[in-house]
């Protein structure tokens, strides 16, 4: 019984670390893209992607794409890795992830939810819908914690394993603005 609950949560351990660390060498940079149709206001609907690089601790720094939309003050935001690839069978709704992005005007803005697509081992993860309160006008950024405060850009919950990421530097090519 040890011995199956060490297995698995090693597997797991391992899992997750390959799901953070396989976007580092094939991550492709994202280009900002606002859809044609798309207005500044939070209340129409709004889709930008963007980059941006996170230390996620024990398990490597890695470049994550987020796309982000919103409608009628609510946004939405999927998170994914074009490299990171999932080491095994990951279960719908399995990833609860909680994202702090910085607003220029002051303070931050919290993106959570429990969802994720199923992935295949060896597909691409995506986690997200993650939701939070946006205004029209709001212009977001990856949230860089100050050295030592404790607070964190993005928490994740894989399969019962809790990691914690933080951004190192700023999204390219700007910020996400609803």
């Amino acid at each position: 019984m040890i011995r199956q609950m060490f297995t698995t949560t090693t597997t797991t351990a391992v899992a997750t670390a390959g799901l953070l660390l396989g976007g580092i060498a094939t991550a492709a940079p994202a280009t900002a893209a606002q859809s044609a149709a798309a207005s500044s206001s939070a209340s129409a609907s709004v889709s930008q992607t963007v980059t941006a690089r996170y230390d996620c601790g024990a398990y490597g720094v890695t470049d994550l794409t987020l796309e982000a939309s919103a409608s009628g003050g609510v946004g939405s935001v999927r998170i994914s890795t074009s490299g990171g690839l999932a080491p095994f069978d990951i279960p719908a709704d399995s990833i609860s992830a909680t994202l702090r992005l910085e607003r220029a005007a002051g303070g931050t803005a919290v993106f959570s939810g429990t969802a994720n697509d199923a992935a295949a081992a060896g597909q691409p993860v995506t986690i997200g819908p993650l939701t939070g309160a946006v205004s029209a006008g709001d212009s977001l950024d990856s949230y860089v914690p100050a050295a030592g405060s404790g607070d964190v850009s993005l928490s994740l919950d894989v399969l019962g394993i809790a990691n914690t990421c933080n951004a190192v530097g700023k999204q390219t090519p700007g910020p996400i603005v609803f």
